[in-house]
């Protein structure tokens, strides 16, 4: 039985399980991911939409999926797949993973979500052909760097970025379009409002900053920083001509961080030529990770242009000539 979780289930969860795949995102790497503590929410909250808990038991066993919702967006984030249970040969953690995956595509297409993604690590590569199989489609990889110690002695400035502001949203948008693949984009469809600046994202969730650099009709570079109680994330998007100015525009977002928590750096595929300007700044690969995402909407080809003659029913009046409208009019 699949169904979303109980205060049962969740006295349950304090066991270990027996096998788990977490999966990252700037979010959870900023802000450690506590199944427990997330089920627990999302019965005080009693809204299962932002924070899904799904569960499958069977006899002794049980599997639960755990998903976020993208704030004001139709989409879902997938964060964990865990197994609890005894040892038995049967069924394996990927068969209970799969009949979960199955059953929560089902259950948030219920209520309006359009999108499910996943970040899938090389060290879960195994559960491709799981998500495979239940509609996942990759449409990318990333590169997770973490900074060793940032090297300040190379006589390097610091880039002069200001502060996002509902007036930039525009000018991001289009730097996003003119940088990003097609093939990305149509695999994560963007508004202009989405590059809203936000403070906070609610309970537990960590805050959001970013700051551009260039003229608001010609950006040259954008950058967020994701800061939890655990880590910062920071995500560029930088145009391929001022490519080498990356190093400045990472100092300018270090020089905003006053803590001495562990500092990530999220890349692209199509953003490998930031990689050496990265690394020169003392950042490290740790991890790549492959982008799925399962669509829950389908185009839908239908007429659009009406015709101009449309068929009905022939009149029984002959059909005036310029000769009979002449008359007519002497009459």
């Amino acid at each position: 039985m699949i169904r979303t979780v109980t205060p049962r289930d969740i006295w349950y969860m304090r066991n270990r399980p027996r096998g788990q795949a977490v999966f990252y995102t700037d979010g959870t790497l900023a802000e450690p991911h506590q199944p427990f503590w997330y089920a627990m929410r999302g019965l005080i909250e009693g809204y299962s939409r932002e924070a899904l808990t799904l569960v499958y038991r069977d006899r002794v066993l049980r599997a639960l999926a755990q998903t976020s919702s993208r704030p004001g967006r139709p989409e879902h984030d997938l964060l964990l797949l865990a197994s609890y249970g005894s040892q038995a040969p049967l069924p394996t953690d990927r068969d209970l993973w799969f009949r979960l995956l199955e059953a929560l595509c089902a259950h948030v297409g219920s209520f309006g979500v359009q999108r499910i993604y996943t970040a899938l690590s090389q060290r879960h590569d195994e559960l491709h052909e799981t998500f495979r199989q239940n509609g996942f489609a990759a449409y990318g990889r990333q590169t997770v760097m973490m900074l060793d110690g940032p090297d300040w002695d190379q006589g390097t400035s610091v880039a002069l970025m200001r502060a996002l502001t509902r007036r930039d949203v525009w000018a991001v948008h289009r730097l996003y379009g003119a940088t990003t693949p097609h093939a990305v984009q149509r695999a994560e469809p963007h508004a202009p409002r989405d590059w809203s600046p936000s403070s906070g994202r609610g309970w537990r969730r960590p805050t959001q900053r970013a700051w551009v650099v260039g003229p608001e009709s010609e950006l040259t570079g954008y950058l967020r920083v994701v800061s939890g109680s655990a880590a910062h994330v920071i995500t560029p998007v930088v145009r391929p001509e001022a490519r080498d100015t990356l190093p400045e525009y990472l100092r300018f977002g270090l020089s905003q961080i006053t803590d001495t928590l562990p500092v990530y750096l999220i890349l692209r595929q199509y953003q490998e030529d930031l990689h050496a300007p990265a690394e020169a700044l003392g950042f490290s690969t740790i991890g790549e990770q492959m982008l799925l995402v399962r669509s829950m909407t389908v185009s839908v080809r239908g007429r659009i242009a009406v015709p101009s003659v449309e068929a009905h029913a022939e009149s029984r009046h002959p059909i005036p000539t310029i000769s009979s409208i002449s008359e007519d009019a002497r009459r």
